[in-house]
């Protein structure tokens, strides 16, 4: 979404033809009365001097409306500045400068500019601002269109300080920036009675070759940083063995245990494929024998057997 340039000569009405509700007045009552007499009529010279009358009171008068500040230039000189509402001036004298002071946004933008570390940006960024209600004179009598002035000033702005800024400053700390800018603006702004409300940083372009290198960087970073989780995780994991391998040191049965409770895994997992056991472990765990190991063998199946059937049980009560 684009916001369009807000244009000083829609916003910023000078009213000059006051007298003419006079002189249509006048002409009004004389044409009235002289048709009036003419025509032997007094309802035609009643009408024309209500309706001329109706229309030089009309000429005193002008009506605000409650977004707008009147400024009053008599013979060309400020003499006072009005609110919303009806108000009077005089005829030719008076020369009536209204003013919006609604909060209004302006789009600006800081071209190919080149950061303190040399990467060119193109900075797209909007300004909100509005004319102080106390203050809307200085809007018309000090600046002759506040608006483009503002839009210079911030546009300036902008580009200086993003020349003085890191690259990865602009991109993690626009915040700053923008709190940055709008002081400085904020401050200029003063002086024509202008309020400036936010400055915000909505993109920032750079060159597509620029962009896919940061893509590369920052994918080879992802993959370090794996790398370095994956490392820390053997550590942690060669540190758990080496006070496992302790425990099993001074307790041969726990051994024996967790051997046999691997063999047990390993079986139950290959089902009916043969697992070549070497006789060490056989004997390490007390299965030196070749009967005491068809028998444990024959239990381990037997064991796994009825696991798989309580598995099958389980499966088949959930379906039901």
């Amino acid at each position: 979404m684009s916001y369009p340039s807000f244009n000083f000569a829609e916003k910023l009405i000078q009213q000059k033809g006051s007298g003419y509700h006079v002189i249509l007045g006048i002409l009004a009552i004389i044409i009235g009365v002289g048709v009036g007499i003419a025509v032997n009529n007094n309802s035609i010279i009643y009408g024309s001097l209500v309706v001329g009358i109706a229309m030089i009171i009309s000429a005193f008068l002008m009506i605000i409306k409650q977004y707008e500040r009147a400024i009053i230039l008599r013979l060309g000189k400020y003499q006072r500045q009005v609110g919303p509402g009806i108000q009077t001036r005089l005829p030719f004298a008076d020369n009536i400068l209204v003013v919006d002071i609604r909060e209004k946004v302006s789009e600006f933008k800081a071209e190919r500019m080149l950061t303190k570390d040399n990467v060119p940006v193109t900075i797209d960024a909007i300004l909100r601002y509005k004319i102080i209600d106390e203050r809307a004179k200085d809007a018309i009598l000090n600046v002759e269109n506040f608006n483009q002035m503002i839009q210079q000033v911030s546009q300036t702005t902008l580009r200086n300080n993003i020349g003085s800024s890191q690259f990865q400053d602009v991109l993690s700390k626009r915040e700053e920036i923008n709190q940055h800018v709008r002081t400085i603006i904020a401050s200029e702004a003063s002086n024509w009675g202008i309020e400036v409300t936010g400055v915000e940083i909505r993109q920032v372009i750079i060159p597509q070759e620029l962009e896919s290198a940061m893509s590369m960087q920052a994918q080879a970073e992802r993959e370090k940083n794996a790398r370095v989780t994956y490392g820390e995780s053997e550590i942690l994991v060669a540190k758990k063995f080496e006070e496992a391998a302790r425990v099993y040191a001074d307790n041969p049965v726990a051994y024996a245990l967790r051997q046999s409770n691997m063999l047990y895994e390993s079986i139950k997992v290959q089902g009916n494929t043969i697992v070549m056991i070497p006789s060490e472990s056989l004997n390490a765990m007390g299965f030196g024998n070749l009967g005491t190991t068809i028998a444990y063998l024959e239990s381990t199946k037997k064991a796994v057997e009825q696991q798989k059937s309580k598995d099958e049980v389980k499966q088949e009560s959930g379906s039901k």
